[in-house]
Parts: C-alpha cells; sequence; structure tokens
C-alpha cells in the first residue's frame, strides 16, 4: 500500500464534506459552545482557540483489559479500545488538517521498521459524574503493563494511507476500518505511538487503566490540539 498525504483534493473525492455540509446533531451531554464549526456529526472545528481544537464526541465501551486503541470506529473494534465515536474518520482528518497541522507518515515494517511520525497531539477527556465535569489527559487512562504507570508519550498525527483495491480500483482511505487513535502501531492509524508498539497478543504493552475510566457508555468529549514540540517535551517529563 502506498502512502499518500491527504490533502483536502484527496479528502473531497473520498467524501469529505466542508464544514456546514452536514451540522451535528447537539450531543446531549455535551453541547457546541458558540462559535464552534461543525464538521460531521459529532465533530466540530473550535477555530477560536489558540491553537485551533478539533472536537469529537465519544462513548466508553472498554474499561479493562489489553488495548489496541485509545479511539475507535463505532461498530468496529470496541474489544480493544476504551472509547468509540461515528464522526467520519476522513472528517477527523480533515479537520486536524484544519488546526494546522500536516501528517507525518505511517508506520512502516518492511523492509525495516520506522516509526509513525508526526506533528504530536495533545489528547484531553473530559466527561461528567453527577453535575461536576471531569478532564484528563488521555494518556492517563492508559497504562504500560510493564512498568504499571500512565503513558507518557504524545500520539502524534501520522495520517494513516490511502489504498487501492487492486480488483474494484477503489480508493479506500485506510483508517475507514476504524483505527483512529492507536496505541499499538497500524499503518492505518490516523494518531498514532512513535515508538514500538506491537499488537499480537503475546507483546501488547498496554492496558485501560481501569481505576480512571468511568462506566461504560458514559459520553465523552474528547479534545484533539496540536502541541508545541517544545510543549510536548515537558508533558513527557511531567508524567514520569
Amino acid at each position: 500500500m502506498t502512502h499518500l498525504i491527504l490533502s483536502a483534493a484527496c479528502l473531497a473525492a473520498l467524501g469529505w464534506q466542508a464544514p456546514g455540509d452536514e451540522p451535528a446533531e447537539p450531543p446531549p451531554v455535551f453541547k457546541p459552545e458558540p462559535g464552534w464549526k461543525p464538521l460531521a456529526r459529532n465533530l466540530w472545528l473550535d477555530a477560536a482557540s489558540s491553537p485551533r481544537r478539533l472536537v469529537l464526541r465519544a462513548r466508553v465501551v472498554f474499561r479493562e483489559g489489553p488495548l489496541e486503541h485509545l479511539l475507535c470506529s463505532r461498530g468496529t473494534k470496541e474489544h480493544e479500545a476504551v472509547l468509540a465515536t461515528d464522526a467520519p474518520p476522513t472528517q477527523i482528518h480533515a479537520g486536524l488538517l484544519l488546526t494546522g497541522v500536516e501528517p507525518g507518515g505511517p508506520v512502516r515494517f518492511k523492509p525495516e521498521y520506522r516509526p509513525p511520525h508526526g506533528p504530536p497531539i495533545a489528547v484531553t477527556l473530559r466527561w461528567k459524574e453527577g453535575d461536576d465535569v471531569r478532564e484528563a489527559d488521555a494518556r492517563s487512562w492508559i497504562r504500560d503493563d510493564k512498568t504499571g504507570k500512565a503513558l507518557d508519550v504524545d500520539w502524534v498525527f501520522a495520517g494513516s494511507l490511502l489504498y487501492e483495491d487492486p480488483v474494484t480500483k477503489k480508493t479506500t482511505y485506510a483508517a475507514e476500518d476504524g483505527d483512529l487513535v492507536t496505541v499499538a502501531n497500524f499503518a492505518s492509524s490516523i494518531l498514532d505511538l512513535p515508538v514500538v508498539s506491537s499488537a499480537d497478543d503475546a507483546d501488547r504493552s498496554f492496558v485501560a487503566f481501569t481505576d480512571r475510566i468511568p462506566p461504560l457508555g458514559t459520553e465523552v468529549q474528547i479534545v484533539l490540539a496540536p502541541r508545541p514540540r517544545e510543549a510536548a517535551a515537558k508533558a513527557k517529563a511531567k508524567a514520569r
């Protein structure tokens, strides 16, 4: 499969719709703030913030056990992802472009391993407990099973890839399979970890940090924001 940087033109060919073409339904728990621009269902761009932020609506679908994903598409990989959303993958990619960042590249396994690379993205989670709004760095919901500590590496905007079906000749965005924000390396991931992380059952490194994750079904607001590289280094040091 050949990696292509997804431009606005590529996304349009895959069915991406410009802001305002498909207004999202207001979420019942967290309503869009004034000024947020709807990009698709359950997906908004906060263009007034600095840096710009992408906001998604998701739900908790998994709380205990080995993980391959922080976030997957609804109806795909809920047995190995903490959160699931029905925000369209191509629009998530487009929204990240609108925050001002460009994708790097996905993991490569052959002829030799090359980790995913791209601009670091801060992932913040917000949810309600009763009338109180709680907020957490998404990495705190992921535990390294070897060290017992929370994940201390930022996700990067690897950008997934496009591939052409050899039979139908149809171009497909690989993240449509559900690999949105992963903790195991996949060439199809939109956001991935820039470190070696296997999806093999015997070698998987990350598990759900159960005590920190709210009950199944809890609605969660996910905020994605480009992180300046110097801030990323400080955040990593602080997480240790």
